[in-house]
């Protein structure tokens, strides 16, 4: 029972510490467990934060994480920075030029993983969902304005300066809304979050 609790204690740690989901195989090759073992563990961890008491649960999206229930996220936002991948900025920042924003939009620019960027970017507070036909509408929150230390509309005006100033393209290059995105991009990784 003791080695049991060790590994469970191990896999805690190692969901904890990710800054990325992991997929299974790459937790059952950092952990050296058998995928019955790591599957069973993985059970007890989700069985464990399902607890009210519990202030984080494990997330499955896109890989395996622990990660802040929904409810305690606005209250401790402000402790520690995310890390945002650059598939969730690139989602992120979309939603934010041109919101409110048919998710189904952005399928069709990014792809099925649009869904668990948008997922994961619920989680974190950063945008709300609303369910509308076969779609969702989505939005940024204030808790997105404040982590990022902006506002929604400045976050506008600067996405349509960008296109104002953008070159029109000639054959086979970029669109100009795909590059000012990932340009948006690049400006909303220069934001910091006050400590």
């Amino acid at each position: 029972m003791f080695l049991e609790s060790k590994e469970l204690a191990l896999l805690e740690a190692v969901l904890f510490a990710t800054n990325e989901p992991l997929g299974f195989e790459q937790m059952r090759k950092i952990t050296k467990m058998r995928s019955n073992q790591l599957e069973q563990l993985l059970k007890q961890l989700k069985k464990k934060y399902e607890k009210d008491e519990s202030g984080i649960f494990l997330s499955e999206t896109g890989g395996y994480k622990l990660s802040v229930k929904q409810e305690f996220s606005s209250i401790v936002s402000g402790l520690a920075k995310a890390d945002l991948s650059k598939g969730l900025l690139r989602v992120l920042s979309i939603i934010a030029c041109h919101e409110p924003v048919k998710q189904a939009d952005i399928v069709r620019i990014i792809g099925n993983r649009t869904y668990e960027y948008t997922k994961e970017l619920q989680d974190m507070g950063f945008i709300t969902t609303e369910k509308k036909g076969n779609t969702k509408i989505l939005k940024t929150t204030k808790q997105f304005e404040d982590y990022f230390s902006t506002r929604k509309e400045e976050i506008k005006n600067l996405y349509n300066k960008m296109q104002r100033e953008k070159p029109t393209n000639g054959p086979g290059e970029q669109s100009k809304s795909k590059a000012a995105d990932e340009d948006v991009v690049s400006e909303t990784k220069n934001y910091s979050h006050p400590s």
